[in-house]
């Protein structure tokens, strides 16, 4: 485990030294002890962000935006909503597009036996790097993907699994209907290609962006 001071860790993220603080209090990084932060929560957060202070969406919106661009009628939002989100879609990067969705989710990432991965799969709605994705194979060693908020402590106590940064098992809690998700992962590409956008995998968030900028070009053409 790397350690950095949180005038370090603000520096980073290009904030003040009281944000982050604020951002480690809402479990955003990693503190250890008064003034060290796990810098790979750092990394983790900066890849999120990609770079910039893009206002993140809510949550309806954020999956309106991975509906639109999956092909899928997002049926919780309006029609004028959902036009909004699409002429705002035409304009985007896919840099953006992964800032702006971020709060679809929140992200906790894990450490478990390779087998308790293995067989949490079967309870999830696979993304990321489980799944198989351009010239990406599907991790057979770790395990990422969609999980309901009332089904993330049950998880972690029956497969035994243990907070870690750098851990192998990455479980996404929402409370937006899990099987929308499912229907949104299973009919193309884009949520996948988002999760992967912000891997520190430089192949992995390289396919990732490049798989969500021709997604967008293709809507704006």
């Amino acid at each position: 485990m790397t350690l950095v001071s949180v005038r370090e860790a603000a520096d980073r993220l290009d904030v003040t030294v009281r944000q982050a603080q604020r951002l480690a209090h809402a479990g955003k990084l990693e503190a250890i002890g008064i003034d060290r932060i796990d810098y790979a929560s750092v990394l983790h957060l900066m890849a999120a962000r990609q770079g910039h202070h893009y206002r993140a969406w809510t949550q309806d919106t954020a999956w309106g935006a991975v509906a639109i661009l999956s092909g899928v009628r997002a049926g919780w939002m309006g029609q004028v909503q959902r036009s909004r989100l699409k002429s705002e879609l035409r304009k985007m990067t896919g840099t953006e597009l992964v800032a702006r969705t971020r709060n679809r989710a929140s992200v906790h990432r894990l450490h478990g036996h390779a087998s308790a991965a293995l067989r949490l799969r079967d309870g999830i709605v696979a993304s990321g790097n489980t799944a198989a994705l351009g010239d990406i194979t599907a991790a057979m060693n770790r395990v990422d993907g969609y999980i309901g908020e009332d089904a993330y402590e049950g998880l972690v106590r029956d497969y035994g699994l243990v907070e870690a940064w750098d851990g192998n098992v990455t479980l996404r809690t929402t409370g937006f209907d899990v099987a929308v998700i499912e229907r949104l992962a299973t009919a193309d590409s884009v949520l996948a290609a988002l999760d992967l956008a912000k891997s520190l995998d430089t192949r992995e968030r390289t396919t990732g962006l490049g798989i969500l900028n021709r997604v967008l070009e293709h809507l704006s053409g």
